[in-house]
């Protein structure tokens, strides 16, 4: 038995790794493709994605297809090898022959060459296109378009293509299951939704999705596209759904159901569109360079990748091989420093990136992530103060607006200057400007949005900031950023801040001050939960402050030397002092405190609840209070 396991032992040890297969990386006129699959099937997959490029730009000329930031494609083997580096579904490698990993720095498409199914790295590719272009559209239209488009098919000539054709396996689905899944179902699908994610279930749902887009371009003799293009229209403008689909359509849910139920039952012809262009469409494979890759490099790319899908525990091990095979590479050691900000070890990683920023002072990426790297070490260093060092700030700047000017579409490095002036409170006339800017060159990018309403509060301008956070609750995608708009609207109706409270309470102690009463600027950004991308997107609802929590009745005012809070809790009664009480965040959720506080006994108590540090000495400095509703 020993040796048996010996022997096995031995076997595993010998077996190779993924990375240790021959990658190769191959460059078309429009993409980079990468991956352990033979020169024939990567220069298949790029020949495909040339050519859809192509019939798309023929089909809708105001189609932007530059993408904001670089699109890789990884292409795997087969589907053995891909696996340990897709998305995952509660802990387990979800069930997708293919993804789109979509980033803030890099957009991945990862595919296998299947034979015959083209369809799987077109689909991926319609994702692309509509987040940079469109953005905010329900997830079963998303799929419904990227299923009905990805069936392009060149002709039998260079310059013939197709859409359009019926994929057999969604026909059977929907002749096999009798009933349909409701429109206002379908709405409320997500991508954490079971139907979205497990085998038994997205089947019915990517056939539904299929056949109600299909019916709409291509069904009822075209009747019913110009509705679609209506209800389509009015969803990009952040317009309600179901008053949306009612003046598009004049009808019900039920009636459109029931059309696109009869549609799939009688068919057995489908009509698809037939385009033939003036021009060729196919490029000459000719152009395609190909380059034989590094193990570091391909661990670099397999590092990366997981690091985008949000798993960073798979990702440093691959990252820490591809510097340790390959000690030059740039992009392994960019990648790492990310990882190690999220860690939180910044040291490490503003060394990577300030080396890597000297070496390469025109790189575009380079300066962006020194920027973010800076952001996120300040925002953590600084978490229980209420502003940083003013240099620190400009340094942030500088780099930022950097990347901005060497890479004029980066929209990245727009949101990453807005947040830095958000946090400082200051620039931020120009962080409207660059936000409009990175929405006019990435419309669909509804965080974008997220700022800039942010911005208008900051700024006082509460209508504004208002009409963009409604705009968001009505048509993101996101359902997380929906809540945060959601969230940010109750606050900003609700609260009341008293940005010079103490200016009251030295008021009442002797000193003539007026106070001022107005609606909150948004705070600083600051980290927010796990996200799908590597640079989660900034952008909290709640104080930028961290720090132990107490909850009770606030009962006394003390506002000689300095400022003593007293407050009753379920654990006895607390004292909480700070000799700057300028430097205390004041807030209200309720209408029973809406203006200036006086010194001294509250009886009944405040409810309140006080975020707080403790100090050496044993005392409690308070950094925020906040007056909420009674139980």
């Amino acid at each position: 038995m020993k040796r048996l396991l010996t022997i096995a032992a031995l076997l595993l040890v010998a077996q190779p790794s993924l990375a240790a297969d021959k990658w190769l990386s191959i460059r078309s006129r429009n993409f980079l493709l990468a991956g352990n699959a033979s020169e024939s099937e990567i220069r298949r997959v790029g020949r495909t994605l040339e050519d859809f490029r192509t019939a798309l730009a023929m089909m809708f000329p105001k189609m932007d297809q530059s993408s904001t930031v670089p699109v890789t494609v990884l292409v795997f083997k087969n589907d053995e090898s891909l696996k340990p580096y897709k998305p995952l579904y509660q802990g387990q490698p979800s069930n997708a022959l293919a993804f789109f990993q979509p980033g803030e720095d890099i957009n991945y498409i990862a595919v296998t060459p299947v034979i015959g199914s083209p369809n799987i790295v077109l689909h991926e590719y319609v994702h692309f296109l509509l987040r940079e272009n469109v953005g905010g559209l329900p997830l079963w239209i998303t799929e419904g378009f990227a299923e009905c488009y990805s069936t392009f098919e060149m002709g039998n000539r260079a310059n013939e293509f197709s859409i359009g054709r019926a994929p057999e396996q969604h026909v059977a689905m929907l002749n096999q299951t009798p009933q349909f899944i409701p429109i206002k179902r379908l709405l409320s699908i997500q991508q954490n939704s079971p139907e979205y994610n497990e085998a038994s279930k997205q089947g019915m749902f990517y056939a539904e999705s299929w056949a109600f887009v299909h019916y709409l371009i291509l069904g009822a003799e075209g009747k019913r596209r110009t509705q679609f293009v209506q209800l389509l229209t009015a969803l990009t403008k952040g317009a309600p759904f179901e008053d949306s689909f009612g003046e598009a359509f004049q009808t019900d849910y039920g009636t459109l159901e029931d059309e696109v139920r009869e549609y799939v039952r009688k068919r057995t012809n489908w009509p698809n569109m037939k385009v033939t262009s003036r021009e060729n469409l196919q490029i000459d494979v000719r152009s395609m360079t190909t380059t034989t890759l590094s193990e570091g490099e391909s661990e670099f790319y397999l590092g990366d990748l997981l690091l985008h899908l949000n798993r960073p525990a798979d990702a440093e091990p691959r990252l820490t091989a591809a510097i340790s095979k390959s000690p030059t590479l740039s992009s392994a050691q960019t990648s790492l420093a990310l990882l190690r900000v999220r860690q939180k070890r910044y040291d490490e990683a503003l060394a990577l990136l300030k080396k890597a920023a000297e070496s390469d002072s025109k790189n575009p990426m380079i300066n962006y992530y020194y920027a973010y790297g800076l952001e996120r070490a300040d925002a953590d260093a600084l978490a229980n103060v209420n502003a940083g060092p003013p240099e620190r700030y400009e340094t942030m700047r500088t780099y930022a607006k950097k990347s901005m000017e060497l890479a004029p579409r980066f929209v990245e490095a727009y949101a990453l200057f807005a947040r830095i002036n958000l946090n400082s409170g200051e620039q931020l006339d120009e962080s409207e400007a660059a936000l409009k800017k990175a929405i006019s060159i990435a419309p669909g990018r509804d965080d974008l949005k997220m700022l800039l309403a942010q911005t208008y509060l900051r700024e006082d301008r509460n209508a504004d900031g208002r009409a963009v956070l409604s705009e968001i609750e009505r048509s993101a995608s996101d359902p997380e950023l929906r809540r945060r708009a959601t969230t940010l609207l109750d606050k900003t109706e609700q609260i009341v801040t008293f940005t010079e409270i103490t200016a009251g309470i030295e008021k009442d102690a002797g000193k003539e001050r007026k106070t001022e009463e107005r609606i909150p600027p948004p705070p600083p950004p600051a980290p927010t939960a796990t996200k799908e991308t590597v640079l989660e997107a900034l952008t909290p609802i709640g104080p930028n402050v961290e720090g132990e929590k107490a909850v009770g009745l606030l009962v006394n005012l003390d506002c000689s030397n300095g400022l003593t809070l007293r407050v009753r809790t379920d654990g006895g009664t607390l004292d909480f002092h700070s000799p700057q009480p300028d430097k205390i965040q004041f807030l209200s959720y309720t209408t029973d405190v809406s203006g200036n506080i006086k010194c001294g006994s509250r009886n009944p108590g405040t409810p309140v609840s006080i975020t707080f540090r403790a100090q050496p000495d044993g005392t409690r400095e308070p950094l925020v209070v906040e007056f909420v509703e009674g139980k």
